[in-house]
């Protein structure tokens, strides 16, 4: 079954975009742009800063961040990971407070 996540248009095959997602994250510094924690490639999550139908894939809108600060981003399209992490003990249960705009 196919996730109804809303993504940009046209996602990039995974070859590509695992290419992608080591480039942006080599362009980052290896570290989240929000929090500055260093991260492996691996436990990395590539964002795109405008999402759904009017993001693409272009390198201007992806920035790397750690899961905290992604999960925590102020988008709707967030709030399953969002379940999945309060369910998992990352934030807290009151994590209203901690979402940030951008």
């Amino acid at each position: 079954m196919r996730s109804s996540k809303k993504v940009p248009k046209k996602r990039q095959p995974r070859a590509i975009w695992n290419v992608t997602r080591k480039r942006i994250w080599l362009r980052d510094g290896e570290r989240c742009v929000r929090c500055g924690i260093p991260l492996k490639l691996k436990g990395c999550h590539i964002d795109h800063i405008k999402s759904g139908k009017l993001g693409t894939n272009e390198d201007n809108n992806l920035r790397t961040l750690c899961y905290v600060c992604h999960v925590l981003r102020a988008d709707f399209r967030h709030n399953g990971m969002r379940s999945k992490a309060i369910a998992q003990g990352i934030i807290p249960p009151n994590w209203r407070h901690l979402v940030w705009d951008g």
